[in-house]
């Protein structure tokens, strides 16, 4: 979309007015030009320091950008602040307009409550959230908490950082680098009581297609004499793209899981299946619950940027499910090495994939915060465990206890590719409810991850469904059929299920991927989105 004459005749004004005074040698460069862009005192006692934007004097020059990038020493593709444009109103009448954002130093922030390592402070005499680089590991995890996309993940490093309002030059009674640079002054530094933030959040950061500001009460305050059209949204809306794959993360989530749903699967062969056979397979759920635990715990610091610091991980265990679910898993794979009694190690392990589901719906991300979520997490627990514990147990009994492996078969092999069956048919069905937005005529989010699943993901989409349809389902209705009492029904059955369970793994860890790549940023999301909205079938 063209800008229109007034936007046009905005930036050509900043363009010469710049010009102008710099030929004539009048630029003040002292801090006397930013008086009136500062606050003439420091926060009191209820009041921290915040961004105030004047949108009808930006014009998307990106200076902002650029003096921040050179103040704060940024890597060549790393950014601090940003300059997007929304856009509206008519062919005939179009409307535009750039709107600079950085940090906006909410009065909760996001990233702060949910840091594993305390990171991340808020300075209690100034309000501005800062990053605390030494005690970072580099696990991202903010990045996902974060509903405006401020925190940068630095490969060379290893650790996230961002903007703190340039505090040493606050400090010191200087504007911030963005400030100083705007040729319009159009940003400046102000006090905000955060009683105010909290009591009217819809005040704060109050733009187009902006997240809903009651989640983390960001403090920046953009002004505008302008009445903007109801259509106004960002430029970039609908443009779609995966989100990262985080593959250490989801091969943690599978192998987790599994190993506490072998443990089920041990729970529930007490009940169903002779003495002798429960006892003879105890040694076998116990090995491989333990492998899988400590295999998924191995992985997860791959993800990392700094994996040398892991042990931080538990510091922010007030506030932080992430340091929650590492506390988890870790006292269970402790519990397993010391044999706890199984129930007790269920119960640990439960918790831990409780944790896990908390650490994403906490997000507010809608397609991870959401029953859903929670269903996928249990389910992929159940269908492991069990399939895990079929091959498992049927590899042993054929090695060590022939003699029991039909009396194994009859009283809880079939029931366990029963409950398989139905526990993945359900699970396909719930994750095909996203698909059912497509023809949703709006721009849902749903939709948008629906999309993403269909175009961009397509052959990933496939391939998780055919997986889940062989291993799942075709393959465990093959088992539970075989006449026993047919030739080589031993073997048939040994290699049907094990084939099953590799093919549901794969298809497990696709499902994961894609929970990862499809979902959508609340950056994306903005305030088309009711908060009440939830995913149903």
């Amino acid at each position: 979309m063209k800008p229109n004459a007034a936007d046009r005749k905005n930036l050509i004004a900043a363009v010469e007015k710049f010009t102008e005074l710099h030929e004539r040698h009048e630029l003040d460069l002292s801090t006397r030009r930013y008086r009136d862009l500062l606050p003439s005192s420091t926060p009191s006692a209820g009041y921290q320091y915040a961004f105030e934007v004047d949108l009808d004097k930006c014009t998307g020059c990106k200076a902002c950008v650029t003096a921040c990038h050179n103040e704060n020493g940024l890597d060549e593709d790393e950014t601090w602040r940003s300059v997007g444009l929304i856009e509206g109103g008519t062919s005939e009448e179009p409307v535009m307009q750039h709107v600079t954002a950085a940090c906006h130093h909410c009065a909760e922030p996001a990233c702060m409550i949910g840091c594993p390592t305390n990171a991340y402070v808020k300075d209690t005499a100034t309000g501005i959230v800062k990053h605390l680089e030494d005690q970072c590991f580099g696990c991202q995890y903010c990045i996902l908490k974060c509903p405006y996309d401020v925190p940068k993940y630095n490969k060379k490093r290893g650790i996230v950082h961002k903007c703190d309002m340039c505090m040493s030059r606050l400090n010191a009674g200087q504007a911030p680098a963005c400030v100083r640079a705007c040729p319009n002054d159009a940003i400046r530094i102000t006090l905000v009581k955060v009683q105010d933030v909290k009591k009217k959040p819809e005040d704060f950061v109050n733009v187009p297609d902006a997240p809903s500001s009651d989640y983390t009460y960001p403090t920046t305050q953009y002004k505008t004499k302008r009445k903007w059209p109801d259509n106004m949204a960002s430029i970039d809306y609908m443009q779609l793209k995966p989100e990262h794959s985080h593959w250490p993360l989801v091969v943690m989530l599978v192998l987790t899981q599994l190993s506490v749903g072998t443990i089920l699967a041990e729970l529930m062969l007490k009940e169903l299946a002779p003495f002798s056979v429960a006892t003879a397979l105890s040694a076998t759920h116990w090995w491989v619950a333990l492998a899988m635990g400590m295999l998924a715990m191995g992985v997860s610091i791959l993800h990392l940027g700094r994996p040398l610091y892991a042990f931080r991980a538990v510091l922010g265990l007030r506030t932080s499910w992430l340091s929650r679910e590492i506390l988890a898993f870790g006292v269970f794979a402790l519990a397993a090495i010391l044999r706890t009694p199984d129930y007790l190690l269920f119960i640990i392990g439960l918790a831990g994939v409780i944790c896990s589901v908390m650490v994403y719906r906490d997000t507010k991300r809608p397609f991870w915060d959401n029953h859903m979520t929670t269903a996928k997490f249990l389910m992929t627990m159940v269908i492991l465990g069990l399939s895990m514990s079929l091959v498992g147990s049927l590899g042993y009994l054929a090695v060590k206890e022939p003699s029991v492996i039909t009396l194994f078969w009859e009283s809880t092999g079939r029931f366990f590719c029963g409950i398989v069956l139905c526990f993945n048919l359900v699970k396909m069905i719930l994750e095909a409810a996203v698909l059912g937005f497509l023809r949703s005529d709006d721009s849902h989010v749903f939709k948008k991850t629906a999309i993403l699943m269909t175009m961009q993901l397509k052959k990933v989409t496939l391939w998780r469904y055919v997986l889940g349809l062989i291993g799942g389902i075709a393959l465990p209705l093959f088992s539970a059929l075989i006449d026993f009492r047919a030739p080589n029904a031993i073997s048939w059955i040994i290699v049907s299920v094990s084939l099953s369970f590799i093919l549901l793994l794969v298809a497990e860890l696709l499902e994961r991927y894609l929970f990862f790549r499809a979902v959508v940023s609340l950056q994306t999301v903005g305030r088309r989105l009711s908060p009440a909205t939830s995913l149903k079938i």
